[in-house]
């Protein structure tokens, strides 16, 4: 990928791959989860209230890079790029329950220096939300509208909310998840992990014997997943300014992805042979998905409320975007 773009997506897996916390139902405890293979090469990212699942993938033949789309009812959507071409590429990252998606596209695109831009989608149209950044790319979007991000400016990167046409820095640093009651989450860079609400921003201290940590989902309770620790990760779970430790799998580290309203996390932990699993947390238990059916091998984005768990599906000829419910 392009050299700009690269860096956009350094800056922003380092936030995410801190933290693996997944929301969910109660399905994951009861029985094996079944895969709905989207029938291309991606992955998918998000998943609102209704189904409707976003992510990107090659869409088409005639398509020189991946674009986002929009699953909707068996119904794929090609989201577009800003900008066709060699460089060409676009990701969906967030749905709202209104049908707006947001993530992020190529928009200038050549061998030496290429930049990338959030974007809104919404009724067919995609639009460049952040024209007067280095490089940004938005993260989440709530039923609100409002647009969270990180945008990267002459002084570096920023945490940003964007809503009906107006962007907003809230600190220097990165912005990764935001609710329906306005409450964001991210890092900032002086104060470290911290959640904006109203105007005002919070630092949302350190879980015990950590420096610091980074907060990568925030759900409708306001509970915050994060993760600590560079070389022996762990995945946390914040509530009230009190901090719960996940627990593993059986080896050292565990990193959490995703959060969802029911307190449900989902994230990746090693075994005690040292094998990297994905996980649902649920109920102060962590569960080894291997064991409900899915693969050690599939890539884990996200969960959503009614319990699917978005990312890869394995195939007979390789993986292709999809989800497992």
């Amino acid at each position: 990928m392009v050299a700009q773009v690269r860096r956009v997506l350094a800056a922003t897996t380092a936030v995410v791959l801190a933290v693996l916390v997944i929301p969910g139902g109660t399905a994951v405890a009861s029985g094996r989860y079944r895969a709905v293979d989207l029938g291309f090469d991606g992955e998918a990212r998000a998943v609102n209230s209704r189904g409707d699942v976003v992510g990107e993938g090659w869409l088409s033949s005639a398509d020189q890079g991946s674009h986002g789309f929009l699953w909707s009812r068996g119904r794929v959507t090609d989201l577009g790029v800003l900008e066709r071409g060699e460089w060409e590429y676009g990701r969906a990252t967030g749905v709202n329950d209104r049908g707006q998606v947001v993530g992020f596209s190529v928009y200038r695109g050549d061998p030496e220096q290429s930049a990338a831009h959030a974007f809104l989608w919404q009724r067919g149209v995609l639009t460049d939300i952040d024209a007067a950044s280095l490089d940004s790319m938005a993260t989440a979007v709530n039923n609100r509208g409002q647009v969270v991000g990180t945008r990267y400016l002459a002084d570096g990167a920023h945490a940003f909310v964007w809503q009906a046409g107006t962007m907003k820095n809230l600190a220097a640093g990165f912005g990764t998840d935001i609710n329906d009651r306005g409450q964001v989450v991210g890092r900032d860079r002086v104060t470290g992990a911290t959640m904006w609400q109203r105007g005002r921003a919070y630092d949302l201290g350190a879980p015990a014997g950590q420096d610091d940590w980074a907060p990568v989902a925030i759900n409708e309770r306001g509970w915050i997943a994060g993760n600590a620790g560079v070389t022996t990760g762990r995945a946390y779970l914040w509530r009230a300014g009190s901090f719960l430790d996940l627990g593993t799998l059986g080896g050292p580290t565990a990193f959490a992805v995703d959060l969802n309203d029911r307190g449900q996390v989902l994230g990746l932990s090693e075994t005690a042979s040292g094998d990297l699993h994905p996980f649902l947390w649920q109920g102060g238990r962590m569960i080894d998905l291997t064991t409900r059916g899915i693969p050690a091998d599939v890539t884990v984005n996200a969960l959503g409320e009614r319990g699917q768990i978005l990312g890869t599906v394995n195939t007979g000829s390789g993986q292709h975007a999809g989800f497992y419910r």
